[in-house]
């Protein structure tokens, strides 16, 4: 469990860091004038189990969709179990479907176990129904640091970027610290993105598998 006692060292330091949070105005969301709390922290990293294994799956998105302007003043720091709750309940929202469909394509070419699945949001304050990419990517530039180091405790085998931006982020903060990322990027649409239906989205993961040579 060592991989766990990590993250939640580093998610401690990562809360304190947000309070401390001199760029607070630009990097959070905000409603109708209203932020998101300073201290507020989702904490992740966890998926469909309640440890790390390293070489997983790791997918990324942008923020967790945890608050509105009925709720901006209450809500509380809480752990994202969304997907955790899905695959032990049997739920299949678009978006956890698609995740878990991805996890089995990926599973089929690698020796990886189809429940060695990790998650993480980039922006780990939360967010709204729709991500304000200006934001993102200040607060992707202030917090880099953390999110490279999350990704290291986690050391997955490879990254499926889930929504439009996101490899450009974790591209831009390695490249902003002077860090080589080793770990192949899968550039995908949104799982829950309702353009697209659920076979052409996974042909086009097996595309981006093809081109990494997976």
């Amino acid at each position: 469990m060592i991989q766990n006692e990590k993250l939640e060292e580093l998610f401690d330091e990562w809360k304190e860091a947000h309070i401390k949070d001199k760029l607070y105005k630009f990097d959070t969301p905000e409603i109708k004038g209203k932020y998101v709390k300073i201290d507020s922290f989702i904490k992740d990293g966890f998926c469909v189990t309640d440890k790390i294994s390293k070489g997983s799956v790791l997918y990324i998105s942008k923020e967790s969709n945890c608050f509105d302007e009925n709720n901006l003043e209450t809500a509380k720091s809480s752990k994202d179990t969304y997907l955790y709750d899905c695959y032990n309940n049997h739920c299949r929202t678009t978006f956890a479907r698609r995740i878990f469909d991805m996890q089995d394509i990926i599973c089929e070419r690698n020796e990886i176990s189809k429940d060695n699945i990790t998650f993480m949001n980039i922006n780990k304050r939360g967010g709204f129904r729709s991500t304000n990419m200006s934001t993102l990517n200040i607060y992707a530039l202030e917090f880099g640091n953390y999110i490279i180091r999350e990704i290291a405790i986690i050391h997955p085998k490879i990254i499926v970027c889930c929504g439009e931006g996101i490899k450009r982020i974790i591209e831009m903060i390695y490249m902003k610290n002077d860090i080589i990322c080793n770990i192949p990027l899968i550039d995908m649409k949104h799982p829950a993105y309702w353009r697209m239906g659920d076979e052409e989205y996974k042909e086009n993961l097996k595309k981006q598998l093809n081109r990494i040579n997976m």
